[in-house]
């Protein structure tokens, strides 16, 4: 376990043991903040909760980058009702899959409070390819794009912007501060993890591509990126390990072997095989 690092002005970071999973805290305006994909164990979060009173720090909402079980947590400690945001398609999933959501949580992690996780409010989007919301005083996510979540005045983390996309898990919503240079990237861009594919859709190597596409073009503006999983980087190793994605990608389409030092972890080389098996399936005519 880990307490709570601070990466840049107003941005932590805890990191779990398990899965080296990252949980993000961002200041938001006084001693509110915003928790990004709390994880992963009770003990966890418990810890989290403890961490945050020490830097006196309120929850005043959460975010929620994808829908896996890792991804959707939340405890009393950080508020029972605190608002927990996340795309459309994410918070819809969790509600439409809920019982599959929650018994696969279950199955990983005992012991959390299965009545708050997985409990999200939609965020309306604008319609442009680069969607945002401001993040504002005492009232967590809201904006003028008609989410009824009401005003205020702009938080101390500036504008936030949704960098949603159907990588990984469909409704992945990361998100990007720009007066922060901060890029909180979900299960993407991991120097210890391979491209994790979704296998529902019909491209998922070119739904990977699109999204690194959208990434790739903040890096000049990246000085702090997270990801869900791994080491902390800036923009020259978002650069880096978009190049390394690219490359096991195209490796992977082309049948070619892969010599991807992440493939080193067995549970790693086991989602590889998956994937091969997904790429000659999605080939058949």
């Amino acid at each position: 376990m880990s307490s709570l690092v601070e990466v840049g002005e107003g941005v932590w970071v805890r990191t779990s043991e398990r899965f080296v999973t990252n949980t993000t805290v961002v200041r938001l305006a006084g001693a509110s903040c915003l928790v990004v994909d709390p994880a992963v164990d009770p003990d966890d979060l418990a810890e989290l909760v403890a961490a945050l009173a020490s830097v006196s720090l309120d929850v005043a909402a959460g975010w929620s980058t994808h829908p896996h079980w890792d991804h959707v947590l939340w405890s009393s400690g950080l508020g029972a009702d605190v608002p927990r945001y996340a795309t459309a398609v994410n918070a819809r999933h969790c509600r439409d899959h809920r019982d599959k959501v929650m018994a696969r949580l279950a199955e990983a992690s005992a012991g959390h409070e299965l009545d708050l996780c997985a409990r999200l409010t939609a965020v309306d989007l604008d319609a442009a390819g680069l969607a945002r919301f401001e993040l504002e005083l005492g009232l967590g996510i809201g904006s003028g794009i008609g989410s009824g979540i009401g005003s205020g005045l702009t938080s101390s983390a500036g504008r936030c912007r949704v960098i949603e996309h159907s990588a990984h898990a469909r409704g992945h919503g990361a998100l990007f501060f720009p007066d922060l240079g901060l890029f909180v990237a979900g299960d993407m861009a991991s120097d210890i993890e391979i491209p994790l594919l979704d296998s529902h859709p019909v491209d998922p190597v070119g739904d990977y591509l699109a999204a690194l596409r959208q990434y790739e073009a903040l890096i000049g503006s990246v000085t702090t990126f997270i990801p869900g999983h791994g080491a902390i980087g800036d923009g020259r190793e978002l650069e880096r390990r978009i190049a390394a994605d690219r490359a096991y990608l195209s490796d992977l389409v082309s049948g070619r072997p892969s010599d991807d030092p992440r493939l080193a972890t067995a549970w790693l080389a086991t989602e590889h095989e998956r994937h091969l098996a997904l790429v000659r399936t999605r080939a058949l005519p």
